[in-house]
């Protein structure tokens, strides 16, 4: 197992570097950017001395977002309802990764204005359930990475990656107080738990870890922390060996009665992989271990396959069908877990760059594909095209088969064969693993998880980055930015799209728009011809929820819709059948329109799906700004307490600044305006401002706090930036 550097002492050496440069960038420009938690230092020295109750950069890489109720499974509107909606599914994930330009680490930056290129934030949140915060932030996740997974009703969990023996052999702090205190991480940061990434031991080395587990485990029970979760990685293949609910690897008596680990990963050597040279490409296993060899507490689901795929994330389609039959087609051997699958498709996205680059002949299509990687208009929309193909497959339907042409499966192989694939790049030379293409995506093995389960429910297709920020249809912030906290639940399903009344697949595009929104970043927008032939419906929201009295459906969107425009409702009670109701909507003198509807006619009747639906004839550009579902009008949301500028630094014309307020967890997302101009959103109670502009002339700024809740209720306060103080 691997990151991004050529091997683990590269990836160790790595991860010391970048520990230090926080606090040395922090000293030598005296600057009031928060430093990120035990980022400085040697690991052990730094851990063992710290408490974040006394760090007062602590409170500003808290999680405040608590993880949200999934739905219970409904195999009638599933994509492929033959699926085991039980099987699971894992990652390890980078919260932001760039896409132009050098690589840089943005990974311990909890959001961005102005950042010096693009980034990738993840939004296939509804098939995972278990998220590991990857890429050297260690022990702490990233806090916008927590925030997205909670809000989607995952578990994020923390990296013990290869902990410095001090950490677990009792010689410099005993066992409890160590666990004591990796809880009270988790506790006061808001996370769940760790990934035990544990490689390279003796048995005496492996009995200690274990015990630590059962220590941490026991002393998260008292905490009362009821989802906190340990996967464990060994980087062998056979997990009988070494399970946590196994004895001992020597038979020896454990230390602690708590349970071990609550799922473990198996390395992919268990898939016949293999690399040119390094780690993790141990023996083939045959046979996954019964749940006698794991301990009968223990669900065979709780065992994941791991799938290495930062060198290419076409393996994927090669192996995972050896796990779980696609499509519900079988059954499933345990779950799967994908790790840094995000810098396989950054290597891929390079390879083909360089190829379009390197021809001397490129034909019209190659010359189209070239300039949508690299204008900036259409570069984002290229690469999350990429991105959905590996999430929901070849087709970007996840609904789809999207199983892999002859072609295809010539170029994958056999998979019971073993394969040695280079791990690692060369100039010029891409890893030979970049070349297997992507067919089946995750969707055709994981079914789609929901949180859509109670009222209220609102989204603005807030994607958590952007070129621009949007309030209330105006742009009142030009600089890119990226804030993974900040994203909006997004569609269940990107992008199931199916003809209304039988026929064709439908002549429309569907996308996320950056070029104008109602809230946030982007909005959803539709676009076409329509026939009698090509009426389409989208299907958007996987939900699970009584519809109650007064249950209200609410649009907001941009574009005329010739009447062409549906809601599309599906219940539990007859779920072959969609229910449509017309979207009367006519566009304001800004563009933007609003449709509400009380549906209440529907009370008493189970809500399974939420659809969008599009027919008549002509061509359409819609834009959805807003999608909100409540019962009764918001309530009132009291306004901020506590706003005040805790610390500020000016350097001319422009101002470092720290903000904080009081929480109130009655508040979804909080907004930062100077002036009109926003600043950020933050679901928590402190924000960081590198740079506040100062108007020309001014010896004040008013800063304005609003805050938001979950039914759309706002509430605001205000504070006095002085710049001559």
């Amino acid at each position: 197992m691997s990151l991004f550097s050529p091997d683990r002492r590269g990836f160790l050496a790595m991860t010391m570097a970048a520990a230090c440069l926080p606090a040395a960038a922090r000293a030598q420009a005296a600057s009031l950017a928060p430093v990120y938690p035990l980022s400085h230092g040697d690991a052990w020295t730094t851990f063992a001395a710290y408490d974040p109750e006394t760090d007062p950069d602590a409170p500003y890489y808290r999680s405040h977002v608590r993880k949200v109720q999934r739905i219970a499974p409904f195999a009638a509107t599933q994509a492929h309802p033959k699926l085991d909606a039980h099987t699971s599914s894992g990652t390890l994930v980078a919260a932001y990764l760039t896409l132009d330009g050098p690589d840089v680490d943005y990974n311990r930056r909890r959001y961005a204005m102005g950042a010096g290129g693009r980034v990738h934030v993840e939004r296939a949140w509804q098939y995972q359930d278990v998220v590991v915060g990857w890429n050297t932030t260690g022990l702490v996740p990233n806090a916008g990475l927590i925030d997205a997974a909670h809000r989607n009703g995952a578990l994020c969990l923390g990296t013990m990656f290869q902990p410095d023996k001090r950490m677990f052999d009792g010689t410099a702090m005993p066992r409890p107080e160590v666990a004591k205190k990796l809880v009270k991480l988790a506790q006061y940061f808001g996370f769940d738990g760790y990934f035990v990434n544990f490689e390279s031991y003796t048995a005496d080395d492996a009995r200690a870890v274990q015990d630590l587990i059962g220590l941490m485990k026991a002393e998260a029970k008292t905490a009362g922390l009821s989802d906190f979760h340990i996967q464990y990685y060994n980087g062998y293949t056979d997990a009988r060996a070494v399970w946590p609910g196994s004895p001992h690897v020597d038979g020896t008596p454990r230390e602690a009665d708590a349970l071990r680990a609550d799922s473990m990963m198996i390395d992919q050597g268990w898939s016949h992989y293999g690399m040119t040279r390094g780690c993790c490409s141990g023996p083939a296993l045959n046979a996954l271990p019964s749940p006698a060899d794991l301990g009968q507490t223990y669900d065979p689901m709780a065992v994941f396959y791991g799938l290495q795929l930062y060198p290419g994330p076409g393996y994927f389609g090669l192996i995972a069908p050896t796990v779980i039959a696609p499509n519900g087609t079988g059954g499933a051997k345990g779950g799967l877990q994908i790790y840094s699958v995000e810098d396989g498709l950054r290597k891929m996205r390079r390879a083909r760059l360089d190829a379009l680059r390197a021809s001397t002949s490129l034909s019209a299509p190659d010359k189209a594909e070239l300039l949508a990687w690299t204008d900036p208009k259409t570069s984002r929309a290229k690469w999350y095209q990429l991105h959905n193909s590996f999430w929901a497959g070849q087709t970007g339907n996840p609904a789809r088969d999207n199983a892999p042409s002859l072609d295809q499966t010539k170029t994958y192989g056999a998979p019971e064969v073993r394969k040695v694939y280079t791990d690692y790049e060369a100039p010029g030379k891409p890893t030979d693993q970049i070349r297997l293409p992507i067919t089946w995506g995750v969707a055709n093995f994981i079914t789609e998880r929901s949180v859509v389960g109670a009222l209220p429910f609102a989204t603005s297709f807030n994607t958590g980055e952007g070129d621009r920020f949007f309030h209330q249809g105006q742009a009142v912030a030009t600089t890119p930015w990226f804030n993974l906290g900040s994203q909006d639940v997004l569609p269940t399903w990107t992008w199931w799209t199916k003809p209304m009344h039988g026929g064709g697949d439908g002549a429309l595009t569907v996308d996320y728009d950056y070029d104008t929104a109602w809230d946030g970043s982007a909005s959803l927008r539709v676009s076409g011809k329509l026939t009698a032939k090509t009426a389409t419906e989208l299907r958007l929201f996987k939900t699970g929820f009584a519809v109650p009295a007064g249950f209200t459906v609410g649009l907001t969107g941009k574009g005329e819709t010739h009447d062409a425009l549906r809601l599309g409702l599906i219940f539990e009670d007859a779920p072959s059948a969609v229910d449509w109701v017309k979207v009367a909507a006519k566009p304001s003198p800004s563009g933007w329109w609003t449709w509400q509807q009380d549906l209440g006619r529907y009370a008493g009747r189970k809500l399974a799906a939420l659809s969008l639906g599009f027919e008549g004839a002509g061509t359409i550009d819609i834009h959805i700004g807003r999608l909100s579902l409540t019962a009764g009008p918001a309530r009132p949301l009291a306004a901020p307490q506590g706003f005040t500028v805790a610390a500020s630094r000016v350097a001319g014309q422009s101002a470092e600044i720290r903000l904080q307020w009081t929480h109130d967890p009655a508040t979804d997302h909080y907004d930062l305006f100077a002036g009109t101009v926003w600043l950020g959103r933050i679901s928590g109670d402190r924000y960081y401002v590198e740079a506040l502009k100062r108007p020309a002339g001014a010896s004040t700024t008013t800063l304005r706090l609003v805050a938001t809740g979950g039914d759309g209720a706002t509430s605001a306060t205000t504070a006095t930036f002085d710049w001559t103080a």
